[in-house]
């Protein structure tokens, strides 16, 4: 940004006095690490200062001034006694929209961060003396002529930045956002928190990470989150709740999956496999070096410096491997074979012995050769998958389903796989229709798998490439996006795969119908009412929105009901499934009514909560309108089970459940 763009915004803007603050610092005295609130100037009275931006890093004497965008982090270290004034301010443009105006905003002088050595400092330091006395009074009105203050003194810094030709420096916003990141992982981010952070949208943030790292914001800090649970995993013996806590997860179930999503293998397998094999190294960063200091180049990821266990994770699932043996025993049965046809050929030759066939038998040759393609054509067909188009059966008789919980969709659609993963035999509304599903594990084998003598394997898109391209070798896989779309989108996707498009139409229709029935009646009954879906777990309570099951996608996009505000906002607009809160903030979370159960999947007590003061006291327990779902069936939210959740939300709302 020029000066005289700089100069144009301040003629425009309104701005807000936020605090202004006088301090000293003796020698080896600082301030570590503070995050500017707002913009900040920043000016040294007496005595000098190493003071640090973010990157910039300069030492500050006498008359001499530095200023911050908001949530730069300033620290300060006195060389010598260092006396200073700190204004936190904030300041907007007030003018109409105009392509003019939004650029000039774009380039918002507020957020940059530069120093400066005034050649007329009486000028400024008089402005600032006046304007902290003013700003100690609890008058409004002298407070109202602090804020004309400092714009005398920016007009001031203005003109002598101006005379000396003193041009401010943009600071870096992704560096500012990661280091962000990097303190405050364990908290609950989102796109719309760092936005507000640090002004600006929250597109131009995705936008800013995506052209720099090639990643989006959410999933560098989930890189920050898993190089942090792996680092404790290797070196702590903290418990993987523990971890989940330290790392800004709810519970271990959801690290667990991360974990899993982001290395290949479970938190229990990456530790033993990594404890017991010496020199492990340093987690590589979880962004690059040149994103935090602007002067250096580098590329974002270096082989070199990966971790061993990351090379190890890349070499997949083991698989039976083919010797030399075999592969010899292999060429030698096809050659008898080519042979013994060979034969067979020639005894039905012509008697004169000519080798060649006749000019009849090149056309019912060629007939042969396209009724084989047409039906090895009609036997398989393309699918697309989250990853691109795979060859599979057009009619799958041996599927392998390591969704872990999308097995309902096979169910529904008359479609029983023969193996499918530990976590899929586990939904309680599932009885009496998984008998003879072999149980292949909590971690795919590839061993058993290959024994099974699958044609289709399906699996989300999470898995790691190398044990997708391992899985490859038994059977073709198709990797469904995870979390992409609604239940319904995904139950189209399996009648596409199966052959079954029909009846997955069928059951939505039908579904839709039923919904169609009973929304009227549950919104005469709650009407502009909010619902919540809450569950307590080992330590503290997990609040759920529209997506991720326990009725969610039922209530909020079927149903219509409204949530609370803060549900809306952070789940149900966000991108987020659920939401961690502590017992405290449990009023803000809460609906006028509530469907709940313990959380299921750790040891917790749901009673510590239930039996609370806070939780006796919300309107919904009061009105006798809370509701328990089914712990572990709520999990799911394929079809089978939506329809059992379903009944139960109807049957809860209009008063006829038993």
């Amino acid at each position: 940004m020029n000066l005289n763009d700089h100069m144009k915004w301040w003629s425009h803007a309104s701005v807000k006095i936020m605090d202004t603050r006088s301090g000293r610092l003796e020698a080896g005295f600082e301030i570590a690490h503070y995050r500017l609130p707002s913009s900040a100037f920043l000016y040294a009275v007496q005595g000098q200062a190493v003071v640090e931006l973010d990157e910039l890093r300069v030492t500050l004497g006498r008359n001499q001034l530095a200023h911050g965008g908001r949530g730069a982090v300033l620290a300060v270290r006195a060389e010598e006694a260092f006396e200073y004034f700190l204004v936190l301010y904030k300041a907007v443009l007030m003018l109409p929209p105009s392509s003019r105006v939004m650029q000039l905003d774009r380039e918002n002088p507020t957020r940059l961060q530069y120093t400066f050595g005034p050649s007329y400092p009486v000028a400024l330091l008089t402005r600032l003396e006046q304007m902290h006395s003013g700003w100690l009074t609890a008058d409004p009105l002298q407070h109202i002529y602090v804020r004309s203050l400092f714009l005398q003194f920016v007009h001031e810094l203005l003109w002598q930045m101006k005379e000396q030709g003193i041009q401010p420096v943009r600071p870096d916003l992704l560096a500012q956002v990661l280091r962000y990141m990097q303190e405050h992982y364990s908290e609950q981010l989102t796109l719309d928190v760092l936005a507000e952070r640090f002004d600006c949208s929250v597109s131009f943030l995705s936008k800013l990470f995506k052209s720099r790292l090639q990643a989006g914001p959410i999933r560098m800090l989930t890189r920050i989150r898993m190089d942090k649970a792996a680092q404790d995993l290797l070196h702590t013996e903290l418990s993987l709740q523990e971890i989940a806590e330290r790392t800004g997860y709810p519970d271990a179930h959801t690290l667990s999956r991360n974990f899993k999503k982001h290395y290949g293998s479970s938190p229990s397998q990456f530790k033993v496999k990594f404890r017991t094999e010496g020199g492990i190294r340093e987690l590589p960063a979880a962004y690059p070096r040149t994103a935090l200091v602007g002067h250096s180049p580098g590329c974002y990821s270096n082989p070199r410096d990966e971790n061993h266990y990351h090379s190890y994770l890349k070499g997949g699932l083991p698989v039976f491997k083919r010797t030399r043996a075999a592969s010899v025993a292999t060429a030698a049965l096809f050659l008898c074979i080519t042979l013994l046809l060979s034969a067979c050929s020639g005894a039905q030759a012509p008697a004169n012995g000519n080798a060649a066939a006749s000019p009849a038998a090149q056309p019912a040759k060629a007939a042969v050769s396209e009724t084989a393609a047409d039906q090895s054509a009609a036997t398989t067909k393309i699918y697309r998958d989250s990853k691109g188009e795979v060859t599979i059966p057009a009619n799958p008789q041996r599927i392998i389903d390591l969704t872990g919980s999308a097995i309902g969709n096979l169910l529904v659609l008359g479609v029983k796989p023969v193996a499918a993963a530990d976590d899929s035999l586990k939904n309680p509304f599932h009885e009496g229709r998984l008998d003879h599903i072999v149980n292949i594990g909590k971690e795919p084998n590839a061993e058993a798998i290959l024994k099974l003598d699958p044609d289709l394997i399906l699996m989300f898109d999470y898995m790691e490439d190398a044990q997708y391209e391992q899985l490859t070798k038994i059977a073709p896989v198709v990797r469904l996006k995870y979390g992409g779309g609604t239940p319904q989108d995904l139950l189209l996707e399996f009648g596409k795969i199966t052959g079954k498009e029909a009846e997955a139409q069928q059951w939505i229709d039908s579904w839709n119908a039923k919904i169609a029935e009973v929304k009227p009646k549950i919104t005469e009954v709650v009407g502009d009412k909010t619902v919540s879906i809450l569950q307590p777990y080992a330590k503290g309570i997990y609040a759920w929105g529209d997506k991720g099951g326990r009725g969610g996608e039922i209530l909020y996009r079927d149903l219509g009901l409204k949530a609370p505000e803060i549900i809306r906002t952070t789940l149900i607009d966000g991108e987020g499934f659920g939401g961690d809160l502590s017992l405290e903030l449990l009023p803000e979370y809460a609906g006028d009514y509530i469907f709940t159960s313990n959380w299921g999947w750790d040891d917790g007590d749901a009673n510590v909560v239930y039996d609370s003061e806070v939780w006796k006291s919300l309107p919904a327990v009061k009105n006798h309108q809370v509701y328990f779902i089914d712990e572990k069936g709520s999990f799911y939210n394929d079809p089978i089970s939506l329809e059992a959740q379903l009944d139960f939300i109807t049957k809860s709302l209009l008063g006829t459940a038993q």
